[in-house]
């Protein structure tokens, strides 16, 4: 207790260091506490599973055109294939998405509860509780989804849709999904581990998706998973591809494509793209550890540096303590324990640090986190991190503590020049720190660039003053109604004098289909992607048209357009020669292509522009949305939307009115560009911080060890100005060598992170020249309070001996 009480008054005593060390080190430790969480949650995915080393998720590959793509959808024919030749030897479980716009539930003469378009709702067999860890709270597993107009629901779902009902209670009771009544046979405890199988609410597969339509029909919705040993995967693999090339025989010769199967083990499905609704490659997890260890080295050299610039105050003090026959391992003892007692205090303060982390910047974190927490991991995590920390901080200054000569302790010197040859050691922490500095310094200018670049860019349409409003699908809204109603009741007005019916020309509503090219030596296929459209939407988002004329009402039969990436595909040598040109449609039609338009982006910059066709659609109940028009001027947006409004409550009454600025929608496809780019500007001011919290005590060391050379200078006429340059250019001297070896080093990662994007700007030599000058104005913005405050002493006190 004696211990503690004396070194808090060593602490308080010297407030300030004391302050910036637990600062520091809270910061470090609060990095580290958030990151660790994050990575022991991806890495934890699909551990849990009993027998997860032979699990397996069906997966399907496309060799077209020289290129392999893959995904998770498989034909619905392959699971009774499958079930047929090997059943006996494999678990095999279907897990089929199933999508419903609402869940009614009952509340006994009071109005019912809805629930709008649930998610995570599985169509599946009995075997896929087998497979996946499940505990059974109320049900029997063997027979709660062995019969249609049944439902599992997980926990959480229950509670969700039976709040104040007991759990044994919710058993037989009814749940109206759309217009069909399903009895609730089952509940099951939600997986309190990550796991790839995120279903909520089970039921029986349909029956008309019991049997199969073909092997080349595959929906990203139909999944398989089999427990199958591993002596057997080759064997079904081999079965599994001879029948699907059997089937896909002539498709394959006629279409010049080839489709076939592999196994993804459960272990990989977290970690491979592709093939799930929630993954992350497994180099961004081991970045994110990166980043963790950089933070937690420079919260270290933060400590040491500033520690070490203490240790010239103390010299009396360890010299006395020496001359009393104190032992150097009581001495490093002494640091130790104060190092372990300052993490303490930084582990308190960073834990508000991390929750106020969570709730301000909860889009950083993965999905779902928050519903795992294992506090016997995180706290085994702080107990060794806090013990490293006390280590690799505290060993130093102790080192350097014992190094004290106590004959020199009253004139203070050679204090700390502990060095590496000629080199400094503080130095090289110094320069070390501003090197990983100026690397998230560079990423932050060459992120913000191309983040601006893609907001920026000619994306080959107009964007601006576009409003979308997506046409009523539900059945219960108005989707029998003409949406040429709507259209007309806006034309009616002059603030719309541009409307058109169509999905926007960045959207998910696309189709892959082909057409047939005749030529003299027979046909060709030419896959392109295909939207539908009505007349006017060139014309709304200023669609260029390079050759022949733009679309008409008369195109909705036997026509089509192509861009010009789809006419280079497609063998025309000139746009001008594609005009007129007879090829069969997608439907086997013949149909003339009646022009040929500029490219425009279909995907956001990450991907090449995609060789396009495009469809007048006669049935405008088949196009995705409205695209209207507003006038230029913001000041007449209000008034056009209110008209917009009372016309849709008009036209569709039972239908929300919810409309969308389409330039705000483009934004939200780069929402996770967006989240990286916060992430790296976070990570930069730490890193910042965390140096020029190091820079202050190095300083303040050079000021103490200098000070009768500067009372000296300012008896001689040096001014304040020359004094605090004298004491600052050294460690400029030290950053401006961080900056020139970080540059290459930052060039080289953000080059290697623009590779993901077809479209990226260019590295210019002023963009790291800019960074390098931020980074040298805040090392002198951080060093000049500390170097102004020692040439403000008075050279009289300067001067005096104690």
């Amino acid at each position: 207790m004696i211990g503690v009480k004396l070194t808090f008054r060593k602490l308080w005593r010297n407030r300030l260091f004391t302050a910036l060390n637990i600062l520091g080190l809270a910061i470090g430790i609060s990095a580290c506490w958030i990151i660790f969480r994050i990575v022991h949650y991806e890495f934890s995915f699909d551990k849990s599973h009993p027998d997860k080393e032979n699990i397996y998720q069906v997966v399907s590959h496309t060799l077209a055109e020289g290129k392999e793509s893959s995904f998770g959808g498989v034909p619905l024919s392959l699971y009774p294939y499958a079930v047929e030749t090997f059943g006996h030897l494999a678990q095999i479980v279907p897990i089929y998405e199933g999508g419903f716009q609402e869940v009614m539930v009952d509340k006994n003469h009071q109005a019912p509860l809805i629930f709008e378009e649930p998610t995570a709702i599985n169509h599946t067999v009995t075997a896929y509780f087998d497979m996946v860890p499940y505990q059974w709270i109320a049900g029997n597993p063997k027979t709660a989804i062995s019969q249609p107009n049944q439902v599992v629901l997980t926990q959480s779902r229950a509670k969700q849709y039976f709040a104040n009902t007991p759990l044994d209670d919710i058993l037989g009771k009814t749940l109206k999904y759309d217009t069909i009544l399903f009895t609730v046979t089952g509940i099951v405890a939600d997986l309190d581990k990550p796991s790839s199988f995120t279903g909520k609410e089970f039921m029986f597969i349909p029956q008309d998706k019991q049997k199969g339509r073909g092997w080349l029909e595959r929906n990203s919705a139909h999944q398989v998973f089999i427990n199958l040993p591993l002596q057997h995967k080759d064997i079904f693999l081999d079965n599994i591809n001879v029948k699907n090339s059997e089937e896909g025989k002539e498709a394959f010769a006629t279409y010049n494509f080839k489709t076939s199967y592999g196994l993804l083990p459960l272990t990989e499905k977290h970690f491979t793209p592709g093939f799930g609704s929630y993954v992350v490659k497994k180099e961004i997890v081991y970045g994110l550890i990166g980043v963790g260890i950089f933070l937690l080295l420079l919260a270290c050299i933060n400590y040491i540096n500033l520690s070490t610039a203490q240790v010239p105050f103390q010299a009396k003090e360890i010299g006395i303590r020496k001359t009393l026959g104190e032992k150097g391992f009581r001495l490093t003892a002494t640091f130790l324990w104060e190092t372990l007692f300052i993490c303490l205090i930084a582990l308190l303060l960073s834990l508000p640090l991390v929750h106020y982390f969570e709730w301000q910047f909860k889009e950083f974190l993965p999905p779902n986190i928050q519903d795992y927490n294992d506090w016997q991991a995180i706290s085994l995590f702080l107990i060794i991190l806090i013990g490293v920390l006390t280590l690799l901080a505290g060993l130093y200054p102790a080192y350097l503590s014992n190094k004290v000569n106590v004959v020199d302790t009253i004139k203070v010197q050679g204090i700390g020049k502990l060095s590496f040859g000629n080199i400094s050691l503080r130095k090289t922490l110094i320069v070390f720190q501003f090197v990983i500095a100026q690397v998230f310094v560079i990423g932050t200018f060459i992120v913000s660039a191309q983040i601006n670049y893609m907001m920026n860019t000619d994306l080959g349409f107009d964007k601006h003053a576009i409003v979308t409003l997506g046409l009523p699908y539900k059945a219960k809204h108005d989707t029998k109604t003409d949406p040429l109603l709507y259209k007309r009741a806006l034309e009616q007005y002059p603030e719309f004098e541009k409307i058109s019916l169509g999905s926007p020309p960045i959207s998910d509503r696309t189709f892959g289909m082909s057409i047939t090219i005749p030529s003299d030596t027979g046909e060709t296929h030419v896959q392109l992607m295909f939207k539908s459209t009505d007349a006017n939407y060139f014309d709304l988002y200023n669609i260029e048209t390079l050759a022949g004329r733009a679309p008409q009402l008369s195109d909705s039969i036997g026509s089509i357009f192509l861009n010009e990436s789809a006419r280079i595909k497609s063998g025309f040598k000139t746009n001008e020669s594609a005009i007129g040109q007879i090829v069969k449609g997608p439907r086997q039609d013949d149909v003339r292509i009646q022009g040929v338009f500029k490219d425009f982006h279909t995907h956001t910059l990450r991907a090449e522009k995609a060789a396009m066709a495009l469809e007048i659609d006669a049935n405008s109940r088949r196009l995705e949305a409205f695209n209207i028009k507003l006038p230029d001027h913001p000041s007449q947006w209000q008034k056009a939307l209110t008209t917009m409004g009372k016309e849709w409550k008009t036209v569709y009454p039972n239908t929300p009115f919810d409309y969308k600025f389409y330039d705000e929608k483009l934004a939200s496809i780069y929402e996770s560009d967006m989240r990286q780019a916060k992430i790296i500007n976070l990570s930069t001011i730490v890193t910042i911080i965390l140096s020029c919290l190091g820079l202050i005590g190095l300083v303040t060391l050079t000021a103490f060890q200098r000070t009768k050379e500067i009372g000296i200078r300012k008896v001689l006429g040096s001014s304040i100005a020359r004094i605090i340059m004298l004491l600052s250019k050294d460690y400029i001297k030290l950053i401006v060598i961080a900056i020139i070896i970080a540059t290459p080093l930052g060039w080289w990662t953000m080059n290697k992170w623009l590779e993901d994007f077809a479209y990226r700007i260019d590295i210019r030599w002023w963009m790291l020249l800019s960074a390098g000058i931020v980074t040298v104005i805040i090392a002198l913005l951080s060093v000049s309070y500390q170097a102004w405050k020692a040439a403000r002493t008075n050279p009289v006190d300067s001067l005096r001996d104690e």
